[in-house]
């Protein structure tokens, strides 16, 4: 696939191996637990138990939840100097005097198409800005500057349409032309790009747009973990260039721990090919490998990003509590409680002589969070194929251990739609993992919380 981007240094390890997983109808294997360090059972080695889905962001949100705003970043259309039957004639002059494939054209063409995309006449401006493009690669090379523009404006018209399949392959273009002749991911230019590529993947993925499940997830982290080779190679493993990358790792972690799933039902390990089954593809395998450490991996980049923050000389206590916090809610995000709390309260101590503590303090623990903290599932952005969406308003508590408790549903529920709702609206809540309240530096039950949530399905 064009947008995903494979490590060749990861994959050729994965070749030389004497297993080959292949694919089975059998049933999973049955194994025995282990326990992780912290004495919580984790997984299994074959069958491994991963945290239950989480429904906050992908199907339920906060109406007052800022985070609620994540989009697609796309262009805004263009300001075109004149009207379309203008520029046509300039279009067609030109071509007199120049050429059809003459260079002089493709600016035109980029102005001809925002006339067209301001007159409401999509499909002419997609012509236009696709024969603009295709003059600039012609006369400039495939990886010219000068078709930037018109690559996301045509981004930006596929999307406001709806054709993502369109967009994705232009997107993954984009990316290949930001990246030549980068050589170095601390380039502002290159992390921009890198950035914006892997979050347009990220929400290609969370809305099933073109079912690339794993895949999709392998090629954000090659991007992530290629970015980070690079710049720990050439600075440091503390440089602050590596910031905007393992956070991506961690959003990426996030989405990985609540994934839904590969449709086999087993897998058989030998050291031949058997008859009658698939390969799996190093895809594959690398996807079980990221799948299965993927609380390890987590935590990897939550401690590399604390000790990125802490190395900076110019860190404030607030910087360092809040990368300690990070730590202590993806613990609560997998349900490792006891951890959890005593992070929370490590973080609470780091700011306990500092003089806006108590800002700190109730911005961060003054009520339960929904986690994640982070844009990672798009909360408000509606995903491929939920066509309702309903407003729920919720009296609650939230437990010590971030569970809502004592669910009561103060919507009035009239007619099977409201009703289906409220149960939805229920059963999302009760998978929603808070970041508890804490009072003194001590973990306490929240009680009387009453929020308005939206919920899509």
């Amino acid at each position: 696939m064009s947008s995903i981007v494979l490590d060749r240094r990861r994959t050729s390890n994965l070749r030389s191996g004497l297993l080959t997983i292949v694919l089975s109808a059998a049933a999973p294997f049955a194994n025995a637990q282990f326990v992780d360090g912290d004495g919580t059972e984790c997984c299994s080695s074959i069958t491994p138990q991963h945290s239950a889905p989480t429904y906050y962001g992908a199907s339920m949100f906060r109406e007052d939840d800022p985070r609620a705003a994540a989009k697609f970043l796309i262009a805004e259309p263009l300001d075109p100097p004149a009207t379309s039957k203008v520029l046509l004639e300039t279009l067609e002059q030109q071509e007199l005097e120049n050429g059809p494939m003459s260079p002089v054209l493709a600016p035109t063409l980029e102005n001809l198409g925002a006339a067209y995309l301001a007159e409401g006449r999509d499909r002419e401006a997609i012509k236009a800005f696709s024969r603009g493009i295709h003059l600039s690669r012609v006369n400039g090379g495939l990886y010219t500057p000068s078709q930037t523009s018109m690559l996301e404006q045509l981004i930006a018209t596929h999307v406001r349409n709806g054709n993502y399949a369109a967009a994705d392959d232009q997107q993954a273009y984009l990316y290949r032309l930001k990246r030549f002749g980068q050589q170095h991911a601390g380039n502002e230019d290159l992390r921009a790009a890198t950035l914006r590529y892997a979050d347009w993947m990220r929400g290609v993925y969370l809305g099933d747009i073109d079912y690339q499940r794993f895949p999709r997830l392998v090629g954000i982290s090659d991007l992530y973990d290629e970015a980070i080779d690079d710049i720990a190679s050439n600075q440091s493993e503390t440089s602050p260039e590596l910031l905007s990358y393992l956070q991506g790792k961690v959003a990426l972690a996030y989405l990985i721990s609540v994934y839904p799933g590969e449709r086999e039902t087993g897998f058989r390990a030998s050291t031949t090919q058997m008859a009658g089954f698939d390969v799996a593809s190093e895809a594959q395998l690398r996807f079980w490998r990221l799948r299965d450490h993927n609380f390890r991996y987590g935590l990897q980049s939550l401690q590399h990003k604390e000790r990125v923050i802490s190395a900076m000389p110019e860190s404030s206590a607030e910087d360092r509590a809040n990368a300690h916090l990070a730590i202590a809610d993806w613990y609560q995000w997998h349900r490792r409680y006891a951890p959890a709390i005593r992070i929370y309260k490590e973080a609470w101590a780091i700011m306990e002589s500092e003089p806006d503590s108590e800002s700190w303090y109730t911005k961060t623990f003054g009520e339960p969070l929904e986690l994640p903290e982070e844009t990672v599932f798009n909360p408000g952005a509606v995903p491929v194929g939920a066509t309702k969406l309903a407003q729920v308003v919720i009296d609650f508590a939230v437990s010590r251990h971030g569970e809502a408790v004592d669910i009561d549903i103060t919507t009035d529920a009239t007619g099977e739609d409201a009703k289906s709702a409220t149960n939805r609206a229920y059963k999302y809540l009760r998978s929603v993992r808070f970041r508890p309240k804490l009072q003194q530096g001590k973990v306490v039950v929240a009680e009387n919380m009453h929020r308005t949530y939206k919920i899509r399905y």
